[in-house]
């Protein structure tokens, strides 16, 4: 690993199917231990064996059970596992009729565009809806016990569709974006967890010069100023940008931060050189993200076989393990 003074070392990965829990103990020792990984982030969405709201549950949810066999290997290593939920945007894909997973699978009236059969990327929940709340902290708790967690990932990432519906269109993006994180993590805060999320919502494009990605292009970034300075922001970038203005922005606003790269080593290289110059006691650590299942991640660094399959995921596997070779090795 590069000369980086951050202390904290993370791994975000998709949650694993239920007959990969196993492998997992071996993946944490054999892996994870030996490259002082000390937090990983574990995106559930909503593959638990919920009990509030069975009808909310993924195609294959881990039991309690499983998520307890997963926690106590990690304890006993000194590893934080946190879970990641995704509960604004990333609700599905962009067709009305092929929402085939999670909360909007159950209560379509929590979609924000209902009478729209095809959204730009992935559908929203309304978070204006009077259910939504209730809800989404009910599904949260019971992830949170399972893991009996103390920290929280809220996702929050990517969001497209927001303002649309009767009940939103007259409010602000912004506004609307702030109060739903506030609730939430204020939520988690009563239970004494600490709330992460994604930052690219409250970035505003036009003036950190990266695209609709990266950055947001409809207005959620004067919730920059509205959320609470407790939130932990993971700060992603893919890009070889020239500079990485988000690492000011949030030191400017408070904010304590990981550091985010995915697949791109030079990528990797650029960010963190930047950060270090612009570190203004802020940053806590590097958390890779690898957007590929958990099982490809868990066989790749494990030196086992992939399964036969040419997806994008397998495709793409040397790239994201270049990466973590350069961040953690």
């Amino acid at each position: 690993m590069a000369n980086y003074p951050w202390k904290s070392r993370a791994l975000c990965m998709f949650a694993l199917h239920p007959d990969e829990v196993d492998k997992f103990s071996s993946f944490v020792e054999k892996v994870l231990v030996p490259d002082k990984i000390d937090t990983v982030v574990m995106i559930i969405r909503y593959n638990y064996m919920f009990i509030s709201h069975p009808e909310c549950r993924g195609d294959y949810p881990l039991s309690s059970s499983d998520v307890k066999k997963m926690v106590g290997v990690c304890k006993k290593h000194n590893i934080n596992l946190v879970p990641d939920m995704n509960l604004l945007g990333h609700q599905d894909n962009q067709f009305k009729d092929d929402c085939l997973d999670g909360l909007l699978r159950a209560h379509p009236e929590l979609d924000e565009t209902p009478d729209l059969e095809k959204v730009e990327y992935c559908r929203s929940i309304c978070p204006n809806h009077p259910d939504a709340l209730k809800i989404v902290t009910d599904l949260m708790d019971e992830v949170a016990d399972a893991f009996s967690c103390n920290m929280f990932h809220i996702g929050m990432d990517e969001v497209f569709e927001i303002g649309s519906c009767p009940r939103c269109r007259d409010k602000d993006p912004g506004e609307i974006f702030a109060n739903w994180v506030n609730k939430l993590a204020e939520h988690l805060k009563k239970r004494g967890i600490t709330t992460m999320m994604w930052g690219d919502r409250l970035l505003n494009s036009y003036e950190c010069c990266h695209g609709p990605w990266d950055a947001s292009q409809n207005g959620t970034w004067t919730a920059l100023d509205k959320v609470s300075k407790d939130i932990i922001i993971t700060d992603w970038h893919y890009h070889n940008w020239a500079s990485f203005p988000s690492v000011d922005i949030f030191a400017q606003k408070g904010f304590k931060i990981y550091l985010c790269p995915f697949n791109n080593a030079d990528n990797a290289k650029l960010f963190l050189d930047y950060a270090k110059e612009h570190d203004k006691g802020h940053i806590l650590g590097i958390m890779e993200t690898t957007w590929t299942p958990g099982s490809y991640i868990m066989n790749a660094l494990l030196d086992l076989p992939l399964e036969d399959t040419d997806s994008w995921y397998k495709v793409g596997m040397p790239e994201i393990l270049n990466c973590y070779k350069f961040l953690f090795r």
